[in-house]
């Protein structure tokens, strides 16, 4: 498989995870008034990053992203722990990343494509 290739699987692996990021943080946003909700996280760049800089496609495929339970704040009096504007800080971040790496393979494709014509 060459540089190419590689690099398009982790941009399209990374789109996946930030798609699930997403998911998440929707979930979080979702149950705001939830009486003992606890928002989860989603985490994945350090080991992208590691499979990566090493180049091994076996490795891109078994990445698998990380949930875990991330209290925003302080708790309300009902339990809850969401703090709706770091949610939807995270969720506007997400979203311009997931953007900014979809744009960053239709490059790639109009590269390629420029390339074959």
């Amino acid at each position: 498989m060459g540089p190419v290739d590689f690099n398009l699987q982790v941009l399209a692996k990374a789109m996946t995870l930030r798609l699930q990021r997403h998911g998440a943080i929707a979930g979080n946003i979702a149950n705001a008034d939830t009486p003992g909700y606890r928002p989860t996280q989603i985490s994945f760049e350090e080991e992208l990053q590691k499979v990566s800089s090493s180049h091994n496609f076996s490795k891109l495929n078994g990445i698998q992203s990380k949930s875990e339970i991330s209290d925003d704040g302080v708790a309300r009096l009902d339990g809850n722990t969401v703090n709706l504007d770091k949610q939807m800080a995270a969720l506007s971040q997400n979203a311009i990343l997931y953007n900014a790496t979809a744009e960053f393979v239709a490059r790639k494709f109009r590269m390629i494509k420029a390339v074959l014509s």
